[in-house]
């Protein structure tokens, strides 16, 4: 994947960065700093390779990464902070970069979320992630808000199934079930409903109504090169 600085360069920017708007004396430096830091970049390159977007790849088709393109920091610095929680729970370290993502975006994506390999946070200003069971090649825009909870066996919920686009400002709040290549269009909240694979959520005259997709692809499928 190809930088838009070099790796150190990038590591170091990201720690004056977050010492400018944190200034607490924590600096992200030590092995397993390192070590997240490197992890972060090779998630970050696996589910960018995948991404149709322009910005994300060369004309030679090579996968790119710029530290000015908001959308692309914001998902490294989820993947480095939870790179780190996994190899050493530094959370002091951690709590910073979730800080930045929130301070710089407006984005709420905790460090122990488990996100999926492949995603797009599509400028997800306001928006909200909380701790659901998220399935691949989801597509994230503005405004939209995952709420956080846990079903009887203590696992997370809702389940959220593979190929789900969530437009701006939907929600999802309660411990439904959605399904496959599911889209959930703007505006449109899903509460306690579930939704089966291959369908379309819409908010129409304040009333939310479910259908089966009309169209052979569904929305995520747009933003992916790979079949859902």
């Amino acid at each position: 994947m190809i930088l838009s600085m070099d790796r150190r360069e990038l590591l170091e920017y990201i720690d004056r960065q977050g010492e400018r708007l944190f200034p607490d004396g924590v600096r992200m430096r030590g092995r397993d700093v390192e070590t997240a830091f490197a992890t972060a970049l090779e998630r970050l390159e696996h589910s960018i390779r995948t991404v149709t977007l322009p910005g994300y790849h060369t004309a030679e088709g090579e996968a790119c990464f710029s530290h000015m393109h908001a959308d692309q920091y914001a998902q490294l610095l989820y993947f480095f902070g939870n790179s780190l929680w996994q190899e050493s729970q530094n959370r002091a370290v951690c709590d910073k970069l979730l800080g930045m993502n929130r301070a710089l975006f407006s984005l709420f994506l905790s460090y122990k979320c488990k996100m999926p390999e492949h995603f797009v946070l599509g400028h997800p200003i306001g928006t909200i992630l909380g701790n659901a069971d998220y399935g691949d090649y989801l597509v994230v825009f503005q405004g939209v808000t995952v709420n956080t909870e846990t079903d009887e066996n203590g696992n997370a919920a809702p389940h959220l199934g593979k190929g789900l686009f969530l437009g701006a400002h939907a929600k999802i709040i309660g411990r439904q079930t959605v399904g496959d290549r599911v889209s959930v269009g703007v505006g449109a909240m899903l509460y306690g409903q579930d939704v089966p694979d291959d369908h379309v959520v819409l908010a129409e005259e304040g009333k939310t109504v479910i259908r089966a997709r009309k169209r052979e692809r569904c929305m995520a499928q747009n933003y992916f090169n790979v079949p859902i």
